[in-house]
């Protein structure tokens, strides 16, 4: 098996109602949440999936992107904090890794905690569902709208990036090793990505599949999922994936499934 690495890092804090988590569970509650990013270190190229939180966004929302981000401006600096390593862009550069050393960037939706430094990978190819893409321009339901901001994603027009619309699975480099598995439901064109590692086996990135364990497990979706059924669909599916190939799912908000994994400059291999 090709040698892989698996880095984990947090780009912000974010102090989620619990209830607007878990399929109103616990109201009047919060959950330390936070925005990760992953960078996989393969044979064949350097991947990212997502991208985190923009810094630039939180420092700034009313002039984000061509139109804004005010509505934003209640919650940056109060529910979300940024951390100190900053950007994704910035963190990878701790590593060694500059941001054209990045081959492909993945992204399991468009959402503004996982697509938030899209603009320092110009050079990367950017590989989103088509199902996301067109969802994320114009979101019927008003709370997945204020989840889009075009400051993230406007530029995947601009021409000057490579964009790879897919339709379904995608090996990202053909051998197996990493690949995108279509999960919609929380967002219309939804992913999780399969990685086989050496020493720890199948793991899977589950994003926002589920936001904890516990939602996980019971099939508590948010109340502002794209379509709850098939949110279940595809959490189901996971489950059954987990089982049959002894699988490690990491979600991308459950904050113990964050300390799982190792401290960059370690990683999971």
């Amino acid at each position: 098996m090709a040698e892989i690495e698996l880095f984990a890092m947090n780009t912000a804090d974010w102090e989620y109602e619990y209830s607007a988590m878990m399929r109103l569970q616990r109201p009047g509650e919060t959950y330390p949440s936070l925005t990760p990013f992953y960078l996989i270190d393969h044979p064949e190229g350097v991947v990212l999936f997502d991208t985190g939180t923009s810094a630039e966004m939180l420092a700034d929302p009313a002039n984000y992107g061509a139109y804004g981000a005010s509505h934003m401006e209640e919650s940056a600096g109060k529910e979300i904090e940024p951390t100190e390593g900053g950007s994704a862009s910035e963190q990878i550069a701790d590593l060694g890794y500059e941001p054209e050393d990045v081959d492909q960037v993945v992204l399991s939706h468009l959402h503004l905690d996982h697509a938030g430094d899209i603009d320092a990978f110009s050079e990367s190819t950017i590989v989103v569902q088509q199902a996301e893409l067109e969802y994320a321009w114009w979101p019927a339901d008003p709370i997945q709208r204020s989840l889009y901001l075009e400051g993230d994603f406007g530029p995947l027009r601009s021409g000057a990036f490579d964009v790879r619309e897919i339709e379904g699975s995608y090996d990202v480099f053909g051998d197996g090793t990493i690949r995108c598995l279509p999960t919609p439901g929380h967002s219309a064109g939804h992913q999780a990505l399969q990685v086989e590692l050496e020493e720890a086996g199948t793991v899977i990135l589950g994003a926002d599949l589920a936001f904890t364990q516990e939602a996980y497990e019971q099939e508590l979706q948010p109340p502002f999922a794209w379509d709850t059924r098939e949110a279940l669909r595809s959490n189901r599916d996971v489950r059954n994936l987990e089982r049959a190939e002894d699988a490690a799912v990491y979600l991308a908000h459950d904050r113990e499934h964050f300390e799982e994994l190792p401290n960059p400059p370690e990683s999971l291999m």
